[in-house]
């Protein structure tokens, strides 16, 4: 035995919680190992390796690995303003006085005793307010400034915030008005800045102010005013500049010259070289004039470059040429702080091999050699590790192992001892954690036994194993972990190993099941027309893991075969266990794992959550691996025997030349029909055409219509209605050809059994290609006909073939087939289309959306009490993790303690975001994936186009012809804003001669030409605009008092010729009735009367634009609303109900909704939106074909509105939340976004970030909340516990204080009820009650309307008083009544701002503005306090009841409260 020195004592401590804080310029000082005076001590020797020497002279260490670095410091040439509270600064100097260096005040105080106290400081005083104007501080942003050798320069192109400035406000006396400002100030102005060594000047209206003078002011200031800033005061400037380790900043290259390694310095290095260089040249500028104010910029300039060369921040500096993709340094920080190195892992292209076993991987056998597991060898497993460690030493000569701390080698067999660690190479058996990245699910993670193979340079899988990964045969890649613990193997192999992980946790299907040529293989075995003669089916059973004897054949004998048959569904029903049964909708029925009856498709076959293999893992665990690996080889062998190739025949459908045409003629038929279906639905929702339908009998030709020739008047929302009809009829055309196809195609048959292709594919390359989609538009207009003869004929025709803005540009028709062969145009369409539809543009949406979920569910968790919790704070999500509506629950998904429930969330969203890439992105079709991000999105908006409205339309439309399409018109044609401008096509404003002055008129005569197609379209009529603009301008002049000059509006012939009749529009003449000495009269008319006149609402409501028409994926139609600015956003849905009382009956109103989860919330509450969020977030995943289980679904529900309302998954969603539940996570912040801005605000403020989140904890060697480290404490008082003696219940309960204490509680409860009877009484008399000898009424169905948890509303009322008036002051309610209050609260009008931060305890106290009066107080969580009145809870529950009964509750308690103030 050898021993080795390789020792290293490294300091063992437990991590707790990080501290941010700033360094001053002492603290600096004290912890730099060396001070920077020469530009080449920047790599000086003492600051650590790697350096010129070979050693770092600080700590004599010779190696990077014993050496971490140690800092120096820079001192500054001049002192400077610390850049991270210079704004704070500016704040503070602005809210001071420069005078006195107090407060600013509004001129004069007042004693207590009312008299008023002069303010001495000139510059505070009234009076000298006329000579002493105030200061404004501002922050100068100047270009960064450089030295040379002869002058200063400025980079214009990086600005930076770097001095401050005091600034004269432009404001000056009523006697100096005519005065250059500097002229007006007094001599003494500038007196309150310190002197710099610079001649006076008072002339000047700004001044920038050196560190020293700011300094001089501060140091005066009272600390109370500074520690708003900071609490110490030091920090505000820099006097010094601390120098990172040559570690962090210099790299050793691996080849070196003969006087030393050659070192690489990156531009942190080279920003302190120039740093020190500023201060050793700057004393050559101590002549310049302003050289304090100067040294200080330079030096700025220079400190703010060394920082902002931190690999927190980008590569390139502000304003440069920001060339890098990493905006910030998340990379860096992942990359050093996140991640966690280890030397015995491997990378390799995964091969398949169905001869390795599901929870197997293969591992070439030169991987193994460098592969090293560590073990702890016991007295339990002493033998078998000292065998694998002799056949380690087969192998290689050494074996290392770690005996009392200290390595050794050990060259021979049969050398361990108890308590050794040997680290041997990798064997048969050893577990290995295995991923596949991007880990976008749960499930990407899984543990496998290694199993050495002898081939070179990849790994092996079983072919069944790839979906979990998400990966395939074509160059994929694998990494894996070899485990170095105990520990860790034990983890692997209770949770991730696949034996452990048999069901989906996204979706809850079987992780594995067949694929590709093993569920091709089932799909032939099963179907009716397989039978197996007695050679073939036994060679098959030889492979079937369950011993039973050969059953009996189901063909005795036939005429085509010698001997008895067996079918293939006995063959498949012996692959089963035994005692299964299974029967899925008369279509599957499998008994006593025999199969009676299959269906002719392949879903059961398949992945889904009622698949065979779905059921068999639910039943049988983890022996339905046994089952599976052994059907892989039954139906690997029987494709072999029986093979399954294609060729060019399976695209050729028919043989003979005449079926081949006949199918291409339905072919061609079924495009024309799907055609004319397309421009049927432009029809029905384009209110331009809607006249050609009444006219169309089915059999002209739609594209010669009027208004349909021109596509370029068919909108976007047009076009994506028409495109759904287009499909709908395209799938008929689907079904026809796959009717057509052979049994015996080979192709047909892996794609009815799911094993590969599909129908469109297989459409397209035989009989059409079908529409194109672009992921935009076309860059040319589509001729009628695609070939090269009518394209090069369109081209002549319109010699314009750029112009992109017509609508026959954003789809084609390709009626050939890929076998068919496709033309130059055809083929350069298909190319266009397939093109735009790859998902590079939104390739990165998925990964920000993984990164965002995970960042805000990831620390969400079950608690040992079974609720669901977050790490932060231990706030409770979910009472328990649980589904509802009594879905029914697998124990096996169940959350247990301590269990990840929003990580699984989180990658079951994720995932489902990564499959929305393989469906289309084009303007014409919905994204899956931009809708997913719409949902998780639910932001406010910003604007008035981001609150919209869906009106459905009523179910009893259907029985009428075309009744959704009028009724969608109709509601329409209602709603829609049309102003007055909407109508004019022109304005002209002629000179009428001298006549009309004499009739009070204008010689200006205003014409609006009036265009009367869109008079006809908008159904308006040319006597009701000339009434609505008669009426409206009137009122409006009465609201400004005659303001406006009168007007006369006729309705007359156009006196300008015939360009009316021509142009086929109708005239409105205006003269407006100005006085005749009116010098500005033209100007009136073009400044204020027309553009009223143009904006005078003739129809529909201004609350709302923008209202479409829109055509579901169902083909179903909808009225589209959006708000707009004139329509406060949490009044829109209430607004637009009320706007269609008048076609009530046209509209569903049981699913008419607002579009956004902020309106739903203003509109109904939490629960609604919370509702409408999880629907929305569940057809969206189906839609993209993830069928995601409830419990993930509520998590992200829940988490996002853990406070009450939504927050969106947006930085700014995230960061409010994060705010209002008050938690503070600077490290975690930085992970996620901006690492940089993070940790300098949590370093001003002190922050404390105990590292409660999974990433922090993991990252800095704490163990998370999640798993079994979990929070659990046991509260322990320190006194033992005493046993009592038995007590009889009936003894205890006739115990008289007992007794004592129920009479109590039951008189209480008769005195509550006898007083709530007799005000009812007095009350609810007829409905009646009379007030100031006045009598009102109301309906008494309201008076005996339940109101939350009482009966009606004057048991709520009663109730509510009697407790006011029950407790003493300053007394604390009960539970019981608390609960009662909190109800209660709901009806207050700000009962949401009364409860805040959530309600500790309710007490009774005295209401502030009326000292004589109780009201009940209520104690926040938060220590803060808020009153609130039972009366406004009544008057709110009447009025959530009705209108009537809260204006009858009103009158009562206005009474009462007169009556009362009398007395």
């Amino acid at each position: 035995m050898e021993e080795l020195s390789l020792e290293v004592n490294m300091p063992v401590a437990e991590l707790n919680a990080i501290k941010f804080s700033l360094m001053t310029s002492s603290d600096m000082e004290k912890l730099s190992s060396a001070s920077i005076i020469e530009m080449c001590d920047v790599t000086n020797a003492k600051l650590g390796l790697p350096n010129g020497a070979p050693q770092c002279a600080t700590c004599g260490s010779q190696s990077v690995r014993d050496c971490d670095g140690h800092f120096g410091v820079i001192k500054l040439a001049a002192t400077v303003h610390n850049p991270y509270f210079i704004e704070e600064v500016v704040q503070l100097l602005n809210q001071i006085c420069p005078g006195c260096l107090t407060l600013k005040q509004n001129g004069d105080t007042k004693r207590v005793d009312g008299t008023t106290i002069q303010a001495t400081c000139k510059y505070c005083s009234k009076d000298g307010a006329k000579l002493y104007p105030s200061i404004i501080f501002k922050m100068l942003t100047s270009p960064r400034v450089t030295l040379s050798r002869s002058k200063l320069h400025r980079n214009t192109s990086v600005m930076d915030k770097m001095s401050i400035i005091a600034e004269v406000a432009s404001r000056v006396t009523h006697s100096s008005k005519n005065k250059a400002p500097h002229e007006t100030l007094p001599q003494d102005f500038w007196d309150f800045i310190p002197d710099d060594n610079q001649p006076p000047q008072s002339n000047v209206t700004k001044k920038i102010l050196s560190p020293y003078q700011v300094f001089h002011m501060l140091k005066k200031l009272d600390p109370e005013l500074i520690n708003q800033v900071t609490p110490r005061r030091e920090l505000l400037f820099l006097s010094c500049l601390p120098v990172t380790p040559n570690c962090h900043r210099v790299a050793e290259m691996p080849y070196g010259h003969s006087d030393g390694p050659r070192l690489a310095f990156d531009d942190r290095t080279k920003a302190y070289k120039r740093m020190v260089d500023v201060s050793r040249r700057i004393d050559d500028y101590r002549q310049h004039p302003q050289f304090s104010v100067f040294a200080s910029s330079v030096v700025t300039s220079r400190v703010m470059e060394c920082l902002k060369s931190s690999k927190l921040y980008s590569k390139k500096s502000d304003g440069e040429s920001s060339t890098s993709t990493d905006t910030y340094g998340t990379k860096w920080l992942k990359d050093i702080i996140l991640s966690k190195r280890s030397d015995n892992a491997f990378r390799s292209i995964m091969v398949g091999d169905p001869k390795v076993n599901l929870n197997e991987i293969g591992i070439p056998v030169d991987f193994a050699l460098n592969l090293v597991v560590s073990e702890q060898v016991s007295s339990y497993n002493f033998k078998n590790i000292n065998l694998k460690c002799n056949l380690h030493l087969l192998t290689k000569e050494v074996l290392l192992v770690r005996r009392n701390g200290k390595l050794i080698f050990v060259r021979k067999a049969n050398q361990l001892e108890i308590g050794d660690i040997a680290y041997r190479l990798l064997q048969d058996g050893d577990l290995v954690l295995v991923n596949r990245p991007p880990s976008v699910h749960q499930h990407s993670l899984i543990a496998l036994s290694a199993k050495l193979l002898p081939i070179h340079s990849a790994v092996s899988i079983n072919p069944l194993c790839c979906d979990p990964f998400k990966g395939d045969f074509d160059g994929d890649c694998l990494h894996g972990y070899v485990p170095q613990s105990l520990q860790s193997r034990v983890e692997l192999e209770e949770l991730v190993s696949l034996s452990h992980q048999l069901l989906n946790a996204q979706d809850g299907r079987s992780l594995v099941s067949l694929t590709h040529d093993s569920l091709a293989a089932a799909h032939q075995l099963t179907s009716a027309d397989v039978f197996l003669q007695k050679t073939e089916f036994q060679q098959l059973q030889m492979l079937c893991s369950s011993v039973s004897s050969t059953p009996i054949p189901s063909m005795i004998r036939s005429t085509n075969s010698q001997g008895p048959l067996w079918t293939g569904k006995q063959l498949f029903g012996m692959l089963l266990p035994s005692g299964m049964n299974i029967s899925f909708d008369q279509k599957l029925h499998i008994k006593d794992g025999e199969m009676l009856t299959c269906s002719a498709g392949s879903f059961w076959l398949q992945n889904n959550t009622s698949s065979l293999f779905s059921v068999m893992f639910k039943e049988h665990g983890c022996k339905a691996l046994e089952f599976l690996s052994s059907t892989q080889d039954v139906l690997c062998e029987f494709l072999t025997m029986r093979g399954l190739s294609v060729s060019l025949s399976d695209l050729y459908l028919f043989s003979d030349h005449y079926s081949r045409r006949k199918l291409c003629e339905e072919v061609h038929l079924a495009l024309d029909e799907a055609e004319e279906a397309f421009q049927i639905k432009q029809i029905l929702i384009n209110p331009v055409s809607i006249p050609n339908l009444k006219y169309y009998d089915g059999g002209d030709d739609l594209s010669n219509s009027d208004g349909q020739s021109d596509f370029t008047q068919v909108s976007l929302p047009i076009i994506k209605s028409s495109i759904t009809t287009f499909k709908s009829v395209f799938n008929d055309l689907l079904k026809m050809v796959q009717q057509h196809v052979s049994k015996d195609n080979s192709m047909m048959a892996m794609i009815n059994s799911g094993s590969k292709g599909s129908l469109l594919k297989f459409v397209q390359q035989t009989a059409c290609v079908g529409l194109q989609l672009p992921g935009n538009k076309f860059p040319f207009k589509i001729p009628p006909e695609l070939s090269c003869v009518s394209w090069n004929r369109y081209k002549y025709l319109t010699c314009d073939i750029t112009d992109g803005t017509g609508v026959q540009n954003m789809y084609a028709v390709i009626r050939s087939s890929f076998l068919d062969g496709l033309n130059p145009l055809e083929c350069l369409l298909h190319a266009i289309s397939g093109r735009a539809n790859f998902f590079s543009e939104n390739a990165d949406v998925p990964g920000t959306l993984t990164r965002k979920l995970m960042y805000h569910l990831r620390d969400t968790y079950v608690a040992y009490d079974g609720t669901v919790r977050s790490s932060y704070g231990q706030q409770i999500v979910q009472f328990s993790y649980d589904t509802a509506d009594g879905m029914h629950r697998d124990h096996d998904l169940e959350g247990e303690p301590g269990t990840p429930v929003g990580s699984w969330a989180a990658c079951s969203i994720s995932e489902a975001a990564y499959g929305a890439l393989d469906h289309p992105v084009n303007a014409l079709e919905d994204s899956p994936l931009m809708n997913l991000q719409e949902v998780l999105k639910c932001h406010k908006g910003a604007n008035s186009l981001d609150h919209t409205g869906l009106l459905f339309l009523s179910k009893h439309l259907r029985k009428y012809r075309y009744g959704f399409e009028y009724a969608s018109l109709e509601v329409k044609d209602h709603l829609e804003r049309v102003d007055f401008s909407d109508l004019v096509d022109t304005v002209m404003i002629l000179y009428g001669g001298s006549d009309m002055q004499k009739t009070q008129g204008n010689p200006w005569i205003t014409h609006f030409h009036l265009s009367q197609e869109i008079m006809k379209i908008k159904r308006l009529g040319l006597e009701l605009i000339v009434r609505e603009l008669i009426d409206q301008y009137n009122t409006l002049r009465k609201q400004l008092n005659n303001a406006m000059p009168a007007v006369c509006i006729l309705n007359s012939k156009c006196s300008i010729g015939n360009d009316c009749v021509k142009n086929q529009t109708c005239c409105i003449t205006m003269v407006v009735q100005v006085e005749s000495n009116s010098k500005s009269q033209l100007d009136i008319i073009k400044e204020r009367v027309i553009p009223s006149i143009l904006a005078t609402l003739l129809k529909g409501f201004l609350e709302f634009k923008n209202v479409k028409v829109q055509c579901q994926q169902d083909s179903e139609l909808i009225v589209k609303v959006g708000m707009s600015e004139h329509c406060k956003s949490g009044k829109f849905w209430a607004t637009l109900q009320n706007a269609c009382i008048p076609i009530m009956e046209l509209i569903d109103w049981e699913r008419s909704r607002p579009e956004r989860v902020y309106d739903i919330f203003c509109s109904y509450g939490i629960d609604s939106a919370w509702k409408f969020f999880v629907e929305s977030l569940r057809s969206t995943t189906d839609a993209i074909g993830r069928n995601i289980r409830r419990q993930h679904l509520l998590v992200v529900a829940d988490c996002l509105s853990v406070s009450g309302q939504f927050h969106g998954l947006s930085s700014q969603g995230l960061k409010q939340q994060r705010t209002w539940l008050s938690v503070s996570s600077p490290f975690s912040e930085a992970c996620f976004s901006r690492p940089a801005h993070s940790f300098i605000n949590a370093a001003k403020q002190d922050s404390v970030d105990n590292l409660s989140g999974t990433l922090d904890a993991i990252a800095w060697g704490k163990e998370p909340c999640t798993g079994t480290s979990g929070p659990f404490k046991i509260l322990y008082s320190g006194k033992s516990h005493e046993t009592k003696q038995n007590e009889n219940i009936y003894v205890f309960l006739h115990n008289p204080e007992i007794q004592a204490l129920e009479k109590n509680v039951m008189n209480t409860y008769r005195k509550r009820t006898e007083k709530n009877s007799k005000q009812r009484s007095a009350l609810n008399s007829q409905g009646n009650a009379t007030i100031n000898g006045g009598s009102i009424s109301v309906n008494q169905k309201f008076l005996d309307a339940k109101v939350g948890i009482w009966e009606n509303i004057i048991d709520m009322r009663t109730f509510l008083q009697n407790m006011l008036r029950e407790y003493t002051l300053n007394e604390v309610v009960t539970e019981q009544d608390k609960s009662c209050l909190i109800e209660a609260l709901k009806f207050h009008p700000r009962g949401f701002d009364k409860i805040g931060a959530g309600i500790r305890e309710i007490k009774i106290g005295v209401n502030p503005g009326h000292p004589n009066s109780r009201c009940f107080i209520v104690l926040r969580n938060d220590d803060t306090t808020a009153d609130f009145s039972y009366n406004k809870c009544v008057l709110g529950a009447a009025n959530s009841i009705s209108p009537e009964l809260g204006s009858y509750i009103e009158k009562i308690l206005s009474n009462r409260a007169i009556r009362s103030h009398q007395l």
